[in-house]
C-alpha cells in the first residue's frame, strides 16, 4: 500500500482571531487537535504539525504521536508553510495530506474517503472539490513534492492543483469551504452545527 505522510499547517498568526488560532477550543478540544485527529484517521506513516507564531504554546498541547516542524519564516506565508512541511517530511512517502488547523467542519468520512480515491491511484492528486475548484485538504503525490517545496509567499498549493486540471480526482467537499477567521466565525459555526 502507497505510504502517505499528512501535514498539519498551523503556522500562521491568526492576526484576524485576536488569540492563538489553533489553541481556540472546539467542544472541548484545541482546534489543532481536532486536525490532527482528522489526519490520524487516514492511518498516515508520519503526522506532522507545521508551526510558526506561537510554536511554543502550542506545541506543548499536541499529543506525543504528533511531529513538529518550527516554520522559521512563518511570515512569509502559506506557501512557504508547505515548503517547509515538505522539506521536514520523515522518510520517503508516495504522498502527502495537506490539511489546513481551522478546517473545522471537516468530518473523518470525508478524509478517509480522499485517502481511500488516492490510494487507488497514488500518482494523481486527490483533492477536495468545492466553490467549483479544487483546495485543501488534498494529497499530492511524491512527483510534485519539488514543486511544493519551492512554493513561497501567500500562495498555497491551489496553483498545483489546478494545472492537474481532469487528471486529479476531485471529492465533493463542501464543508471544506469553511475555514476560522475571527472569534465570530467561530461562534456562528459552533451555533449552527448539528455536532
Amino acid at each position: 500500500m502507497p505510504e502517505l505522510a499528512a501535514l498539519v499547517l498551523a503556522a500562521g498568526a491568526g492576526r484576524r482571531f485576536g488569540a492563538i488560532k489553533p489553541l481556540a477550543e472546539v467542544r472541548g478540544q484545541p482546534l489543532v487537535r481536532h486536525a490532527i485527529a482528522l489526519a490520524d484517521a487516514v492511518q498516515p506513516c508520519s503526522l506532522q504539525v507545521v508551526l510558526g507564531a506561537q510554536h511554543e504554546a502550542i506545541a506543548a498541547r499536541l499529543p506525543d504521536s504528533a511531529g513538529v516542524i518550527v516554520h522559521d519564516g512563518w511570515q512569509r506565508g502559506l506557501g512557504s508553510s508547505i515548503a517547509a512541511g515538505i522539506r521536514g517530511l520523515a522518510g520517503q512517502p508516495d504522498g502527502v495530506l495537506l490539511l489546513l488547523v481551522d478546517q473545522v467542519a471537516l468530518r473523518t468520512q470525508a478524509l478517509q474517503a480522499l485517502a481511500s480515491r488516492w490510494r487507488a491511484t497514488p500518482e494523481a492528486v486527490a483533492c477536495a472539490d468545492y466553490d467549483g475548484l479544487p483546495g485543501v485538504p488534498a494529497i499530492l503525490p511524491r512527483r510534485l513534492f519539488a514543486a511544493l517545496e519551492a512554493l513561497d509567499g501567500e500562495r498555497g498549493a491551489k496553483p498545483l492543483l489546478l494545472a492537474e486540471g481532469d487528471a486529479a480526482v476531485r471529492l465533493p467537499m463542501p464543508e471544506a469551504a469553511i475555514d476560522i477567521d475571527t472569534p465570530t466565525d467561530l461562534a456562528r459555526w459552533l451555533a449552527t452545527s448539528p455536532d
